[in-house]
Formats: C-alpha cells, structure tokens, sequence
C-alpha cells in the first residue's frame, strides 16, 4: 500500500551511510539496511483496520503476512474453523469432528509431499545468534565536545600535529603553574569567578542635580573599586548589595533613578556599611566587560556582607504575586513575590547571607520609627517627598509560604532555600534538577539570549562554561552538565519517557522512577551540531572574555555611568511628588534589564542571534555545511530596521539542532518491513524423535505396501496391504502429528525485534511467526510500556501479563490510533523473540533502531529512535523497558547524534498535485 501523503519540501539532499557511500534523493521516509547499511525507504506492516482505516501516513504500509512453516500453516488449516485450536480433544462437537476428517481427508495427497519439509525448529540465524544490529556513522561534527581536543579542527596535518604534540607538552605546565602565561588561556574554556566589584556606590560621594521638565532631581554616582584601593592603600570594604527588579522601577525617569538610590541608601545606612552595589550603576562601563558581569552577579552576592532588597510598585501586567495570601494583606508581600519571580532576581535570594530578608519599600502610611543616629541621617534625605519609606524583615526559611503562590513552586523554592541555608542538603543531582525546575517555572523578564533559562543557574554552580550567543535553553543546560559533576544528570534525563505535555527540563517519568533510580551505561560526548556562523557569532563572546582577562586599569577613578539606549520596551512607573503612582513616560526611551533584572546596559555587548530559519520549518531554506549533511540551518542577517525584543521559548526544542552525541549505547535493529521466523531450540524428546522419523520414512512402506499389495500371492498381498494402512494412518493423522512436532516450549530463540502498527492479539502475532498459536508468546509485564498490564494470581504468588485492551482507555487509544495521520500519536506492537514477548506502545513514528541507555528498577531502559537520513539523527520516539539479559545479544554502535524531539515536515494529501 503507498503513502497517502508526501513531503511538499522537493530540495535533494545528501547524506552519507556507514561505509561513506553518498546517497542523495528529496526527503522521504527512510530507514537503514540491516545487512547492507543502505538508506532504503521505510516500509512498514500493519494491521487490516488500520491499513483500511481513515488516516494515513507518509511510509509505505504493508500487510502482515503468516510466515511459518508452510507444512504447519496447511495442517492449522484442518483446525481452522474451531474457535480455539488448542481445546481438548474431547471437547470437540460432532461437527468440528465431521469438519476435521473432511478437511484431513481433502490435503492428504498434498501431505504426502510436505511431511519432507517438516523441520522443527528451522528458521533464519544471524549475526551469531545476536540481534541484527544498526549500521550507524555519525560524520557530522558536535558543536561542542565533552573533551575539548575534539573540537581542534586544524586544515593543515602538519599544524595539527605540531599542536597535538605543543598542547601534550605544555598540558603539565598549564596545570602544575598557575602564575605561568599559560594560565589564563586555560581559563578561557570557562567563565572565571570574580573576587572584587568592579564599582561601588559611596555613602559619602554627594549626588550631582540634574533639572529635568521643571524639576530638579539628585543623580548618585558609582567609583572605580580598583583606583579607589589605589587611593585609599586599603581592602575593599564592606558594602551591602542592592537587590531589585525592573519592571517595578522605570529606569529612564530620574525621578524613578532617585527613588531607588534613596532606598539603597537608606538600607545601607541601617546596616552599618559606607557602600553598596547597585547595577543600575556599578556594571562596568566597559562594554566587552558587561556581558561577563551580566552572568558573574552571583559572585557579587557572595562576596557582600548582606543584602537588602528594594521595592518598587506592582507593574500592571504582573499578575504572578498574590494580592491577599493565607489572609495577610501586607502589600510587601506581594512585591516580594513578583521580585522573586524572575529568574535573574531569584538566586540573588538564595545566595544572600543571614536567615532573613530586608525589604525596604515606599508607602503611603506614616514612617516607622527610627533609631536615633540612622534618624538624622535619614532626615536628610530628599526621598521622603516621594512617600514613607518602610523596612519590613522576612524569614528566609518562610519566604515560600508566605510569598509564593503555586504549591509545587512553594515546595522546590523551599528546598532551595533550606539547601543554601545549610538546614537540608541536596545532592548534585536533586540540586541541579531542583534548580532547573524552578527556574523554569518563573519569567525572564526582557529575555535578550535563548539559553537564559539555563545560563542563569550557572550562579548556582561551581564551574561555569562560556555564554554562547546562538546556545539554546536545551543547548546552554547541556554545555553546564558537561562542564560540573551532577552524577551524569543528563544521561538520566535521557532515560527518562516524558508526557505528551510535558517539557524537555521536566523531570517527572511516566513510569514513575526518579532521577536517582536510574542507572546511565552510556555517556554524552558532545552537544548540538557545528555551524560555521553560529561559531562566528560565540567567537564573539569568547573575545570579550580576552579583553576582560587582560584588563588594564583606567585612569579615572569615578564617572557618571551613561546607558545607551537599549531596543527592548520595559513597563514604565514614574513617581510624583508626594504620591507613587504608575504612569505612562515616552517610548523613545528604553532600558534593557540586566542581571538582577536591571538587564544588560550594552546592546553592542550582547547582539542577539540572528533569526533562525530551520528547513524542518521553511523548506525552501537550504544551506549545506557538510558532505554529509545538506539541510541544515540558513541564518539571516539581522534586520537594520528597529531591532525588536526577539521571542525565544526555553520550554520547547529545535529538531534540527537541540542535538546530542552519544557514546556507548548498546543497539539494535526493529524489523518493520516483515516477520521471518526465527531459529528456535527445544527439548529432544524421544517421542518427538520417532513421529519426525515416522514422517519422513512414511513414503517408503506406502510405495513398498502398494507394490506387495498388488502381488498375487496371499500372505504378501496381505502384508503390503497391511503397510498400506500404516503409511495411509500415517498419513491421515500427519497434520496432528506436525502439531505435536512444531509444539512444546523453546529452550532457545534467534533473537529478533518484529514490529508493526496496530494491535493484534499474542495468539495472532504467534500464528504468523511460528504458523500456529501455541501459547508461548505473552504480553511483556513488568511495565514494559506504559500500555503493559499484569495481575497477581493464586492469592499474589504470581505474576501473569494480560492484554493491554483489557483497559478501557488503552482499547479507545487503539481505536484513535486507526484514524491517526502525519504527526499524530499512533499505537504499534514490538515484539521480541528472545524474551518471546509482545509490547504495546505509543508513539508518533515506527522507532527503527532500540538504544540501551541506562537501567531502572531491574529492566534496561531503551530508547526507541525513529532516523532521519538527512541530518543522520536518530530522534527519541518513546522509551520501553527491556529485560536485562538481552544486553548478552547486542553490539555496540557508534557515536550517535540523537535528537529529543523530532519535527513534522509539511505533507500533502497524494492526490493533490
């Protein structure tokens, strides 16, 4: 049966197989040759009702055709009309007898010739009694690989070999002399921790009056930490760090500038301190520096001798923080919500010192009192025009029960701040999963990079791996766990099967195992896939970071900091006198959050990637960058129209790059053209011996009883007449003889994984493998698949599969799934002949290769992958769990490049042209 759609995209590619032969045709469908590492297109066997059914797909469809042993399927044919084959003999009526002699009667001249073939146990072996394995050769390159060696992609073999042997050289050096030259080209592979502010702002600097539409406002300025130590031939102080979001402040109104100056300092007062650090003002006015102080802030909050956290008002669209929780009305509560709900403002919350948090916030009430000598400082202050400024202190420890809305981010933010505290220690693996999942849940304001998400944990973590402009949320999360120890968190993830609806960074398995319960056997050893634009663009980054390691002191010691104008709109808040209030300020004035949400001052530091355009989404955009590869990504040049905020999704994947490397896996080949019957082994039993013989020989006693009973004399005619009758019995009971021959249990099967789309029963599957239903093939258990089902028989002694549509809900998926077309969810059977078992699953395509990757609860996990030929990626289709003896039948394979989610292509119905 032919496709009932087609790929409207007509671009020929290029690909190449195991061997390096180039193979080149439009896209289509295409699965790899088990025996000759081939792409041939994917033909898959399905049931009738889904064949005939409503949907369609994009393969070819074949029908299940009865395999077994031709003798065998003529003798079911005696039995065919009984309901069950396998009932006993004394159960049958006087018409399913009459219907046997009549049906044996009718095949035994054709008996008499298929009693030579009888051979029981005789079937196909291969690969030395192993599952045929998948002839795989990934040539692309990563983008980013575990050991850095391999990304040293040198033109010329002489220079590659003089910098192999210069980098085994100096490799001891490097690492033996910290003080040498060597030292911070080593330390280029990474984001290095700062120890010192670059800027601080100073009690005793006095702010310079700027006059503004009629009013005359104080602008406070920030020193040079390095020139102010030089001066001063001291440490540098202490000084407390300002913690704030943008979208509560506007940034371009001096009045807002003000406010929010006024409010550190008074919180500055109040601890004691003579400085603080505030972003809004204290980022390097370097604009090769800024991007690096963008993602070290954390350092900044660890090297503070506290934090305050300043408030400003509600913007309109927030609508996360609850106005009235458990019944407190207390408006800081709310503010202190919506600051936490930004992923650049949350660790700053985690890493600060003490058990409590410090807000300090403006209202409408009266002030609160003061102590003595912070009250005349205060008084001092032109602020208080603007309204009273109230402190209010918070446990840490209560931060999520009385700021947070959501239980589930309650509970991991919770956990969180236990974990900084010292109460509750995570492990790297809770810690890193729990981070992720929090950080996910909350917002990244003006978010300028795809990978955000994931760069802003890098704070929480030891090591840090450099920004890359064009790394994705998927990419950037991938580069930190090759960078730290998370106990191989991502090779975790990877065993892991997620809901439909569930997110790539969402951790919750359908089987219900944890991170910790599964065991990874194989290991990541590279990320996403070489582009030589993309590698131009994290050049970039990577240059800035040379400037700032080799960074020179300037000569002045303080400046005003000018902030250019950024392309991102922010929510906008004004203060007037005597009241605070939100109101609307021109558009022509932008302001870019950093770090702390007071965003990235530098739009030439941070250039956003330029728009992707990937084929599996716009066909007619073609680039190649590889022989083996020819539709990859085309990037397009950034408008020069006005730049607008670029969208990027953390939660979803790109098909075409969100890609791994992995090593190490265990594989296999799924059959999904046909079923052939396997080689099988049982037990010699004496019995079985005599009738096999009895049926082979049984044309001897039938010629030489034909030729005596046909001689004249009486006791010979008499005695051919005799082994006459014994060849005919023979003969008439052949087909219940070859039954007994093809029955009993296997010892032993070739191991082979059958599959096909739709359901049939076990008793059917069996019949056109083996050609009878003898009641050795069985639903797998265990969970095998999420479909797998199982009860407990003979008061839970043991334990017995049973069909998956005893479940109403699985019987209406098998019903859906007859209707399925391009792209929906489907329903198909694997079978697997060494454990003789039979696995309902879902999944959107056939997977054609199965992945061992990590083993869980006493069962391997194995990655179902479907292949596309074009970018020689296997993508994850579904996960099933394998008994754990088959690792004895698999070979291993090589690097695979393994994508999560897989893209639909844009189809068309066959018939329109």
């Amino acid at each position: 049966m032919t496709p009932t759609h087609k790929y409207t995209q007509l671009t020929r590619h290029i690909s190449r197989d195991v061997f390096g032969r180039t193979y080149s045709d439009v896209y289509s469908d295409s699965t790899i040759s088990y025996n000759t590492g081939k792409f041939i297109k994917l033909k898959v066997q399905a049931t009738d009702d889904v064949r005939h059914g409503k949907g369609g797909s994009t393969w070819k469809r074949k029908k299940i055709k009865n395999v077994g042993p031709t003798p065998l399927k003529v003798s079911n044919w005696v039995f065919g009309h009984l309901d069950d084959v396998n009932k006993p003999i004394n159960e049958y009526s006087f018409g399913d007898i009459a219907q046997i002699v009549g049906r044996t009667i009718a095949i035994t001249p054709l008996m008499l010739f298929l009693n030579f073939a009888v051979n029981p146990g005789g079937g196909e072996v291969r690969n030395g009694g192993n599952y045929d394995p998948v002839p795989y050769r990934y040539f692309g390159r990563a983008k980013t690989s575990r050991n850095p060696m391999d990304d040293n992609v040198n033109q010329h073999p002489l220079g590659k070999q003089t910098q192999f042997q210069k980098t085994i050289t100096e490799r001891p050096v490097i690492f033996a002399t910290p003080n040498s030259e060597q030292t911070p080209r080593a330390a280029m592979d990474r984001t290095e921790r700062i120890l010192l502010p670059r800027r601080l702002c100073w009690l005793e600097t006095k702010p310079q009056a700027v006059v503004q539409d009629g009013g005359e406002y104080q602008v406070y300025q920030s020193t040079d930490v390095k020139q102010w130590m030089k001066q001063n031939t001291e440490h540098c102080p202490e000084y407390l760090f300002i913690a704030w979001r943008v979208s509560q402040f506007n940034t371009d109104s001096f009045e807002d500038r003000e406010v929010l100056h006024e409010l550190a300092r008074r919180a500055t007062k109040e601890a004691g301190l003579s400085c603080y650090w505030l972003s809004e003002n204290c980022f390097s006015t370097s604009e090769e520096e800024l991007s690096l102080d963008v993602w070290r802030m954390s350092d900044i909050v660890r090297g503070s001798s506290g934090m305050a956290v300043v408030l400003g008002k509600l913007p309109d669209e927030d609508n996360s923080a609850p106005q009235q929780h458990d019944g407190n009305k207390d408006p800081c509560y709310a503010l202190l919500s919506s600051w936490s709900q930004s992923i650049w403002t949350f660790p700053e919350l985690l890493l600060s010192k003490g058990s409590t948090i410090t807000c300090y916030y403006l209202s409408e009430g009266e002030e609160e009192p003061m102590s003595p000598d912070i009250a005349d400082l205060y008084h001092d202050s032109p602020a208080s025009q603007y309204g009273t400024i109230r402190k209010q202190v918070i446990p840490k420890n209560q931060f999520a029960a009385r700021c947070l809305e959501a239980s589930r981010d309650r509970y991991q933010a919770r956990r969180l701040i236990d974990h900084y505290s010292g109460n509750l220690k995570l492990s790297d693996l809770e810690l890193t999963t729990v981070a992720l999942e929090c950080f996910s849940s909350r917002q990244a304001g003006s978010q300028y990079l795809p990978g955000d998400y994931s760069y802003a944990l890098m704070g929480l973590l030891g090591r840090r791996p450099p920004v890359h402009r064009s790394d994705s949320a998927f990419l950037a999360f991938a580069r930190l766990s090759l960078e730290n120890y998370n106990n191989r968190l991502f090779e975790r993830m990877l065993c892991l099967l997620q809901g439909e609806e569930q997110f790539w960074y969402d951790t919750s398995d359908v089987y219900g195992a944890r991170l910790w319960d599964i065991e990874p056997s194989v290991q990541v050893a590279g990320i996403g896939v070489y582009n030589e634009q993309e590698a131009g663009m994290d050049a970039m980054g990577k240059h800035e970071f040379d400037q700032e390691f080799f960074h020179q002191d300037d000569g002045g010691a303080t400046s005003q900091k000018i902030l250019p104008p950024s392309p991102l709109p922010q929510p906008r808040h004004q203060y007037s006198p005597k009241t605070y209030s939100p109101s609307v300020v021109s558009q022509s004035q932008t302001h870019l959050t950093s770090r702390s949400q007071a965003s990235f001052h530098s739009q030439a530091a941070l250039n956003p990637p330029p728009i992707t355009s990937h084929s599996v989404y716009n066909p007619s955009l073609q680039k190649s960058w590889s022989p083996t590869v020819t539709e990859m990504t085309e990037l397009s040049s950034p408008s020069t129209k006005q730049q607008q905020q670029p969208e990027y999704s953390h939660a979803h994947l790109n098909p075409q790059t969100d890609t791994i490397i992995l090593d190490g896996c265990l594989a296999a080949t799924v059959h999904w053209s046909e079923f052939c019957t396997p080689f099988t082994t049982s037990y010699p039993a004496l019995f079985r011996r005599i009738l096999k013989w009895l049926l082979r020989v049984n044309l001897i006693p039938l010629l030489i009883g034909t030729i005596l009973a046909l001689i004249p004399w009486p006791s010979v005619s008499a005695f051919g007449g005799f082994l006459l009758f014994y060849s005919l019995t023979v003969l008439v009971f052949s087909p219940f003889i070859i039954r007994v021959l093809y029955g009993g249990k296997f010892w032993g099967v070739q191991p082979f994984f059958f599959g096909f789309e739709g359901y049939m029963s076990v008793g059917e599957i069996e019949r056109k493998i083996w050609g009878a239903d003898m009641g050795r093939l069985k639903w797998s258990w265990y969970a095998s698949s999420p479909l797998s089902v199982h009860k407990i028989e003979e008061e839970g002694r043991y334990i017995v599969s049973e069909d998956p549509t005893v479940v109403e809900e699985t019987r209406r998926l098998v019903e859906e799934a007859k209707r399925a077309g391009p792209g929906d969810m489907r329903v198909f059977t694997l079978v697997d002949t060494y454990s003789m078992t039979a696995t309902l699953f879902q999944a959107r395509r056939p997977p054609e290769a199965l992945l061992i990757c990590g083993s869980e609860g006493g069962m391997q996990r194995a990655l179902g992958c479907s292949f596309e030929w074009t970018t020689q990626t296997f993508y994850k289709e579904t996960v099933l769990r394998l008994e754990t003896r088959v690792l004895d039948k698999m070979d291993r394979i090589r690097r695979v490049r393994l994508g999560i989610k897989r893209g639909q292509m844009e189809v068309m119905p066959k018939a329109v042209v």
